[in-house]
């Protein structure tokens, strides 16, 4: 079974033509998909790539390998209908972040791991009864909150 987060996660990549709607479909049907790494012979399988979706689905005593997305969606509604389990295969590519964004996501996480560790620092120093860390940390923690504040104001302002 996959978590239906795991299969809405897929809405960050970039999905092929139709592939939205059997996202969908899938999420709300999530305790009968199993994802794999290999594609599978002679098992109920979707494959979802960048350039499109290929399907094989038993239905009527035959294996059905199908392309198009309204004929998966109606293959795929029928098959999970008897509770059977599905075989999910992903190639899709990540949304390609820009530089600027991946720098600014970056110093986000380091000025969150200092925060946390002036936290630490602060907690230590109340236990050691060290003053002059404690006020430290605090100034250091403070300013760090503060520039935070004012970034977050200054970039709410501008978008109104």
């Amino acid at each position: 079974m996959v978590a239906r987060e795991e299969l809405l996660l897929l809405k960050t990549k970039i999905l092929p033509a139709g592939a939205d709607a059997i996202v969908d479909f899938l999420a709300s049907r999530h305790q009968q998909i199993e994802m794999t790494h290999i594609v599978l012979e002679n098992v109920p399988l979707l494959i979802i790539g960048r350039h499109g979706m290929i399907a094989r689905i038993p239905s009527g005593g035959a294996m059905h390998k199908i392309s198009q997305p309204n004929e998966i969606l109606e293959h795929l509604k029928q098959y999970l209908n008897k509770h059977e389990t599905l075989y999910l295969f992903i190639n899709l590519p990540d949304l390609p972040l820009p530089r600027e964004v991946t720098q600014v996501l970056e110093e986000v996480i380091r000025r969150d791991a200092r925060k946390l560790e002036l936290r630490r620092t602060i907690d230590e120093a109340l236990e050691k009864r060290d003053r002059e860390l404690f006020y430290k940390a605090s100034r250091e923690l403070n300013a760090l909150l503060a520039e935070s504040y004012d970034s977050t104001n200054t970039h709410n302002r501008g978008l109104f």
